[in-house]
């Protein structure tokens, strides 16, 4: 496996690994594919590539993927403007359950994870080391770009994800219903 930075070739493959790791796998519909991607994948393709990286196969098609927002007011403006209009006409209940969820988040921005990312790999590819190579990747981006701190949260019965994140060196920072929020600094509040 090689883990190399995302390209435009990739985006149908990233939109297929993040339907075929949801829980819409079994019903993939136009519908449900536009509604997740929207939330999931679309904008970080579209406005971040550079903190966005794939994991390939020795055919170099995508099996994996870690997407990143790098830039809160960027995502925040862009996902009112072109993406959540999207999610509420397709799926009302999930666009007020992510713009409530969006005001819980700008609590670990204030606290310095002023990035968030998510990452999936297909499953007959997990367990092989290319989620903490995607991990590892990311980091060092984040670093290079000298972004302070990132977050992602995780459903809270989802031992083996969080048994990976807290591996990959992060800190659970808050419990919201139903889920854990783990956070890495990059930059340490001696350091500002």
């Amino acid at each position: 496996m090689n883990i190399r930075p995302y390209q435009k070739k990739d985006f149908r493959y990233v939109q297929d690994i993040c339907m075929a790791t949801s829980s819409y796998k079994d019903d993939d519909t136009p519908v449900n594919r536009a509604h997740l991607c929207a939330l999931y994948c679309d904008y970080y393709l579209d406005n971040e590539p550079e903190t966005c990286f794939v994991a390939v196969n020795e055919d170099d098609i995508p099996i994996g993927y870690i997407l990143c927002a790098a830039d809160r007011e960027n995502y925040a403006e862009m996902m009112d403007a072109y993406y959540l209009p999207l999610v509420r006409k397709l799926d009302s209940g999930e666009f007020f359950r992510i713009n409530a969820l969006s005001k819980v988040e700008q609590r670990y921005v204030r606290q310095g994870y002023t990035a968030h990312l998510h990452i999936d790999i297909l499953e007959d590819y997990q367990h092989q080391g290319i989620g903490t190579k995607l991990i590892e990747t990311l980091f060092n981006k984040l670093t290079e770009l000298k972004v302070e701190g990132v977050y992602l949260i995780c459903g809270a019965k989802n031992d083996a994800a969080r048994r990976f994140y807290e591996k990959t060196g992060f800190a659970d920072i808050d419990y919201i219903t139903g889920a854990v929020v783990y956070g890495k600094k990059f930059i340490t509040d001696d350091e500002q």
